[in-house]
């Protein structure tokens, strides 16, 4: 029984001494997570951008219902997905989102329904 429980304390002791150095090494490289951090709060501000960009441009396109397209931007890839009360809109909203500048590809995962349903 001695012997299972030094066995514990050691491993728990091992475990304790991994987790101080892996804060220690965290707290070491905080310049670099602030800069990351920024980094990362330009990629979102950009995409939000994009996604007002396309979504602008979907609302000012003739005979494009987009009271119920959801678009999604990152990093220049669009995502369309909602529906559409016809056929010919789900084309007419991909080569509109496309026309936008900034975007390099869109996914389009709009469905046909009828309005009231």
């Amino acid at each position: 029984m001695k012997g299972y429980k030094r066995v514990r304390y050691t491993l728990l002791l091992a475990v304790a001494l991994a987790a101080t150095s892996v804060q220690a090494q965290g707290s070491d490289t905080g310049g670099v997570s602030a800069s990351s951090a920024s980094s990362a709060k330009e990629i979102r501000a950009a995409n939000r951008l994009l996604r007002k960009a396309v979504l602008r441009t979907l609302s000012r396109t003739k005979g494009l219902n987009v009271d119920r397209i959801v678009v999604v931007a990152s990093g220049g890839s669009i995502l369309l997905e909602g529906y559409v009360p016809e056929s010919n809109q789900i084309d007419l909203a991909t080569s509109a989102a496309q026309a936008v500048p900034g975007v390099t590809t869109v996914t389009n995962r709009l469905i046909v329904r009828a309005e009231g349903l």
